[in-house]
């Protein structure tokens, strides 16, 4: 889920990553996963988002929920998040105009 923001903020994206208690009620397993999703966000993130994002002068505050139901390694979240941020792109591009 992403919304895009109107004041002035310091980066050009602010993340929230939750894993639910619901699915994971250990929270070693909700942690191990949200350190994942962090890693994987914050190697990608300048290539894939920020560049875009300052082009267009655009600001998003963005929501990533684990909806899977098992912990899963990091090689398949990296590629996951490669994926989705192309995706955001292709979304924000679009809602522009």
């Amino acid at each position: 889920m992403w919304l895009k923001e109107t004041e002035a903020m310091m980066f050009p994206a602010k993340i929230v990553i939750s894993a639910p208690k619901r699915r994971f009620k250990r929270s070693v397993d909700r942690n191990l996963l949200k350190r994942r999703i962090r890693e994987a966000y914050r190697l990608h993130k300048e290539e894939l988002l920020y560049a875009f994002l300052r082009d267009h002068q655009l600001q998003l505050l963005l929501g990533i929920t684990f909806i899977g139901k098992e912990v899963i390694g990091y090689d398949f979240i990296e590629r996951r998040m490669k994926a989705m941020l192309e995706k955001l792109k292709t979304s924000c591009n679009e809602a522009a105009g």
